[in-house]
């Protein structure tokens, strides 16, 4: 079901240290990956899980660097930051989350 190399480890590699990811949380980071693909950037991180119960993934792309979270209750924590400043955070529904980082890349290119 899951294609991602990442995500298929996060999935072979839950033990009694690390909670099992939900099916919303696995579906949206499938869904940030498949994003990053299609607009064919590098991607210098994966997603890992976190103490907190959530996927974490670190973007970095030039000056630009993603710090996103997929939540349990299917929301995206994010922040984006620019030459190490934040330049935009919130917690969304990927449905939103998805528009504004494309808006935000299309922003940071100018």
């Amino acid at each position: 079901m899951y294609t991602h190399p990442e995500i298929v480890e996060i999935l072979n590699g839950s033990g009694p240290e690390f909670f099992t990811p939900n099916a919303v949380m696995l579906q949206n980071a499938a869904t940030i990956l498949n994003y990053i693909d299609d607009i064919n950037l590098e991607r210098t991180g994966k997603f890992e899980q976190t103490p907190a119960e959530s996927l974490y993934l670190l973007w970095a792309a030039e000056d630009l660097e993603f710090h996103l979270e997929c939540l349990y209750d299917g929301r995206i924590l994010y922040t984006f930051r620019k030459g190490g400043y934040g330049r935009g955070n919130g917690c969304v529904s990927i449905d939103k989350f998805i528009p504004i980082l494309q808006d935000y890349l299309l922003m940071s290119i100018w």
